[in-house]
């Protein structure tokens, strides 16, 4: 009788995540407005011949374009089921609540219902100022607006510690074309019952560009149904931002292909017509 592969918490903290501690920027894609800021220092020179190092008086409001258009940065699908590690899905959704234009960051959450109070209340008790950075672009000043004029609900930080123009935000039941083209700085959520209710709510989206699903439940072989009622390939599962180098290859390839690569089960495969590629923790940590 084989042994039971069981993924704990402990060990989807310790396999590799790859993401940089700083914040991002969404890329502007409408460069028919030029609009550049010069950063660079310079240094004059004295009578002597000497330079000296002229400091920059700091700007009071980062200069952007607030006519410029911006581009989505491969965002992420994030779907917690019940039976799932809800304080590692956690980590994760904080991460992109602070730094939404992040690369990979979770824009769309799916949450089943009956974990709908319990991630409501951790959530809010994890959330911090947004960075300057984020608060500030007008991406996110947009979508307060926007949040104005719909009132939807909302579940922001909490008000003794962090302002309403500067709060990381989940936007139930609004899609985020209502709220303007391109990133919105929010992620916005969504609440589903079944797995197969599930797969028709995310479509509520359309038509933004979703890169990537990752998936947060300990039922593995119930997925494989759930992945091949959604038009998108790559699917994380209990796990997070993780390298998909190892089975790029046999992708592009249109080759089926199973393989592990530091504590990870990547394999490639058709389901209903359509190629998947499938990432999860393998049960048993080997030494790299």
């Amino acid at each position: 009788m084989g042994t039971q592969s069981v993924i704990s918490r402990e060990m989807v903290h310790i396999l590799p995540c790859e993401r940089d501690d700083r914040i991002t920027c969404p890329d502007v894609i409408d460069d028919s407005l030029p609009f550049q800021k010069n950063t660079e220092k310079t240094e004059p020179e004295t009578e002597g011949g000497e330079s000296v190092i002229e400091e920059e008086e700091p700007d009071s409001e980062e200069l952007v374009n607030p006519d410029a258009k911006y581009a989505w940065n491969a965002p992420c699908l994030m779907v917690i089921f019940e039976e799932s590690d809800l304080s590692s899905a956690l980590h994760y959704l904080i991460e992109s609540l602070q730094d939404p234009f992040a690369l990979d960051a979770v824009a769309v959450l799916l949450v089943q219902e009956s974990l709908l109070q319990e991630l409501v209340g951790r959530v809010v008790s994890l959330m911090k100022p947004l960075d300057s950075r984020v608060a500030n672009h007008p991406c996110y000043k947009r979508t307060l607006k926007k949040l104005a004029e719909l009132k939807p609900e909302v579940i922001v930080g909490p008000a003794e510690s962090v302002f309403p123009d500067a709060t990381p935000m989940l936007v139930r039941d609004i899609p985020h074309r209502y709220l303007g083209e391109g990133p919105t700085g929010i992620i916005t959520m969504h609440v589903f019952r079944t797995p197969y209710d599930a797969t028709r709510v995310y479509r509520k989206e359309h038509p933004l560009p979703i890169a990537s699903v990752s998936i947060w439940s300990e039922k593995i072989s119930s997925l494989y149904d759930v992945m091949g009622l959604m038009d998108i390939v790559t699917f994380q599962i209990n796990c997070f931002n993780v390298n998909m180098e190892p089975i790029k290859k046999d992708f592009e390839q249109q080759r089926n292909c199973v393989q592990m690569h530091k504590g990870y089960h990547y394999e490639t495969l058709q389901i209903n017509y359509n190629r998947k590629i499938v990432v999860y923790p393998v049960g048993t940590i080997y030494g790299n």
